[in-house]
């Protein structure tokens, strides 16, 4: 929680009953800063009575951020310091009277505020706002949630009433009376113009520093080692540091089941000193099984829910090696893979180059010539085309996924949303067309920040996951460093059709073993999810129809019986997976908030 200087902002912060928070005072004595966070994650300076913080892992020191602070003459100046550190991190700043708060560009680290008592205050999460502030649920934010797909600004809907989050690549400021706000953009993404081999030494060297600032402590330090090209560098970067470093690769029996394994010992051969674990995913909960009996308290519906068993048994096992910290490649396929609608921005200056990386994407989708050339030729804009996906979704299973050559993926209806959640969630899409402005000036950069913020909300749920363990849970591939050395590459040479990953290949040529990047196959999961699906969906629709997604008015219980049965050999409607996790964070929610004043019941607030 930051707070500005005022009596009210301090009568605020009596109220939050967080044990073991650390609290940074303003010169006053009021209280500035309210964080849950371990010494080595919170580095502060001061000068006079301004103040700065950097909150996360960072190359920030305390004698930079008394400089930096001392010389600025007011929150504007930290432009400059949040691009030139290293690390994944918030930055808080008072100066001049007023509060500068800002989470990554890559939407990690984010930041909400809310008007509480008639003073504006801002947190990491959105819950401890609306319960702070007792506000509740705004259902059709929450219905939106039930989308396979999100496209901006979907992803952004606050799903509480009277909190509102601060775009990532921007900060709030808060003025001195602690009412008025503005946000006020510091970040812009690269333009793509490196070559390949330049680009590959940019995130050669901001790899090696963000797992840097992670490994410096020393300690035993775990890490995953898929064998990919995601966790693989992040293991090797980590073990060229002072930590003792745990690795641990999983393995099963189903087809393709052991590359992961095979892959991760080719690799390990470059990296003596990792102390290797193997892991039978045989003996860890499978895929749906267990999410039930989670009892996280996620800020926002997640992709990590489903996920969450395996990853807390991974997280147990770590912690048998009294670990520090967990690295993970989480974000890597966000980041460093290519998408089709690239094509379409390439068509704009290099057709030709454009029309062949098409059909050889297309082609492998089963496309016809002329779907792909009508797909180039759309020239609609980002409104446009956001609006237009309001009459062209309907009501239908979602197994695959494909963003084809429009601005973003492509979303349905579940089958079991309600007439009124649907009517509403057209409503606010038609409201929200009306002023949307793309991520990028084209349908390559628009796709390419979309796609990197749907990482970082997966990421920031395996963060809040980690945390409720007491065990960092830390991806550096989506640190903002890392993710502008990628976006400064051109996207031609950034990724091809027919290659996997070439950037990060060519980052890590010699480092790694030439016979290891020349993997081109990646694990999935398919098999396991239809097996786990028919094993444990009576307990998940259990859990989704006893939900308040129901008594919302949100999802109809009948209609989530008629449509979830198992059907052999066929992958379950991901709309489901969609609604286990907003099942999950409503019950969580329920059941752990605290008794604050005022508070609001989940359906109120309508």
């Amino acid at each position: 929680m930051v707070l500005p200087d005022t009596d009210d902002a301090a009568a605020l912060a009596k109220r939050l009953p967080i044990e073991g928070a650390r609290t940074v005072s303003h010169a006053s004595g009021r209280p500035w800063l309210i964080a849950t966070l371990p010494d080595e994650q919170m580095v502060t300076g001061e000068a006079g009575a301004d103040r700065l913080a950097v909150l996360g892992y960072s190359s920030a020191t305390s004698a930079e951020l008394r400089e930096a602070v001392g010389r600025a003459v007011g929150v504007e100046a930290f432009d400059e310091l949040s691009h030139s550190l290293v690390g994944g991190f918030h930055l808080v700043a008072y100066a001049g009277g007023r509060l500068r708060v800002q989470g990554s560009a890559a939407g990690v680290r984010r930041v909400f505020y809310a008007v509480i008592g008639g003073v504006t205050v801002a947190s990491d999460r959105a819950d401890v706002l609306a319960e702070l502030g007792g506000f509740g649920y705004d259902e059709t934010a929450l219905a939106i949630r039930l989308l396979r797909a999100l496209p901006h600004p979907l992803g952004e809907q606050p799903l509480w009433r009277g909190v509102e989050p601060v775009p990532p690549e921007s900060y709030l400021r808060i003025e001195e009376d602690g009412r008025g706000t503005a946000v006020r953009r510091w970040w812009r993404r690269p333009e793509p113009h490196l070559s390949r081999r330049a680009g590959a030494q940019l995130l050669r060297a901001a790899l090696a520093d963000a797992v840097a600032v992670r490994t410096r402590a020393g300690g035993v330090v775990h890490c995953d080692i898929s064998g990919g090209m995601d966790s693989t560098p992040v293991t090797w970067f980590a073990a060229q540091g002072p930590a003792e470093i745990v690795a641990a690769t999983a393995y099963n029996g189903d087809p393709g089941g052991m590359d992961d394994l095979r892959w991760a010992r080719r690799a390990l051969v470059a990296m003596p000193s990792v102390r290797h674990r193997t892991l039978s995913l045989d003996e860890l909960p499978g895929f749906f099984e267990g999410a039930p009996e989670l009892e996280t308290r996620w800020d926002e519906p997640t992709a990590a829910c489903l996920a969450a068993p395996r990853m807390k048994a991974f997280i147990q096992d770590a912690l048998r090696y009294s670990v520090r910290m967990y690295l993970n490649g989480l974000g890597g396929d966000h980041l460093l893979c290519g998408l089709p609608n690239w094509e379409h921005t390439f068509f704009r200056r290099r057709p030709l180059l454009a029309w062949r990386r098409a059909r050889t994407n297309r082609m492998l989708n089963g496309d016809s010539i002329a779907t792909t050339a009508l797909g180039l030729l759309d020239r609609r804009g980002y409104a446009d085309w956001l609006r237009a996906t309001v009459d062209t979704a309907r009501r239908e299973r979602m197994e695959s996924h494909s963003i084809g050559f429009g601005w973003d993926l492509r979303y349905a209806w579940p089958l079991w949303l309600t007439e009124e959640a649907l009517r509403a969630v057209r409503d606010r899409v038609v409201s929200l067309s009306t002023a949307v402005e793309p991520l990028g000036p084209d349908r390559a950069g628009h796709a390419e920040l979309a796609m990197i913020r749907a990482g970082a909300r997966e990421v920031r749920g395996t963060g809040q996951l980690g945390a409720e363990a007491g065990l960092p849970f830390e991806a550096p591939l989506l640190d903002d460093r890392v993710v502008a050395a990628c976006l400064a590459v051109r996207r031609e040479e950034r990724v091809a059709p027919l290659e996997f990953k070439p950037l990060m290949k060519e980052a890590m040529r010699g480092l790694l073993p030439e016979d290891f990047l020349s993997r081109t196959t990646k694990t999935g999961g398919s098999t396991q999810g239809v097996r786990g699906f028919a094993a444990h969906h009576s307990e998940l629709l259990d859990l989704c129809v006893e939900s308040p997604l129901i008594e919302l008015g949100i999802a109809d219980a009948s209609r989530l019986r008629q449509y979830n049965r198992p059907q052999p050999g066929r992958v379950p409607d991901s709309h489901f997976g969609t609604t286990v996790n907003c099942a999950l964070f409503l019950r969580n929610q329920a059941r752990e908030r605290l008794a604050a004043p005022g508070r609001e019941t989940a359906g109120s607030g309508s």
